[in-house]
Parts: structure tokens; sequence; C-alpha cells
């Protein structure tokens, strides 16, 4: 019975710990923005560069988009958006330019990570649940 309490306590004292470091410690440059999502689409028609930067600069002035980018043959346009604000079939429309363009969502190859930030990932993980200014 007495283990029991010994290891109680120290199970609360460690959460208690790890509570009160995911709330005071302080946030880093990376933690304090907003998280930002990729999505990669090919684009069908023909594309001169005027026309191709006129829509990333189109596309970049929408609301919630950070930045976007069509390459030199204007094939495939990525773009950097805050999914809260805009999502994946809203950049769709906006890049089709009212039909002019046929677009299509590409499917990004997700890889494996770093197996040493994997290890650390649970832990992190947690704090950042136990931290309340989130």
């Amino acid at each position: 019975m007495k283990k029991i309490k010994i290891l109680s306590l120290s199970l609360v004292v460690v959460f208690a710990g790890l509570f009160a470091y995911a709330n005071l410690r302080p946030l880093s440059i990376t933690e304090k923005l907003k998280t930002v999502d990729l999505a990669s689409y090919r684009l069908e028609g023909t594309m001169t560069p005027a026309e191709r930067s006129a829509l990333e600069q189109k596309i970049s002035a929408l609301p919630g988009v950070t930045a976007c980018s069509v390459n030199k043959e204007g094939r495939v346009a990525s773009v950097l958006f805050h999914r809260k604000e805009i999502n994946e079939a809203q950049l769709a429309r906006q890049l089709s330019n009212k039909g002019q363009w046929q677009v299509a969502q590409k499917t990004l190859q997700a890889s494996g990570g770093c197996p040493v930030h994997g290890m650390t990932t649970t832990l992190y993980t947690f704090i950042s649940v136990l931290d309340l200014r989130n």
C-alpha cells in the first residue's frame, strides 16, 4: 500500500512539473506563428508569362494565402496557406481563373521524417497539449 501511495505521489509531481513547464516556458518563434499548409496543383492550358505573374499575385493576395508560386511553364502552382481561412477547393476555384485553366490537386508524398525528431515528438506533443496558451 505504501508503494502505491509513493508511486501515485511521484506521478502527480511529474505531471504537475510538466504542466508547469508547458505553461511557464517561453514560446519559440515557430510556436507563435500560425500553422501553414502546402497545396500543389497541376494546371492545364496555355499560360503566358504575364498571365503566370498575374495569377501568382492574385492568389497571393487572397486572405489566408501566404505565398503562391507557378513554375515557368505554368504547369504547377504551389500555395502556402492557412487552412482556417481558406481551403483547397477555394484555392482550386481561384486558380482556374473562371475556367481559363483546368486545375487538379497534386498528391504530395509524405516523408518518413527524421528518426531523431520522431523520438522526441511524443514528449513535445504531450507538452503542447498541456499548454493552455494555445
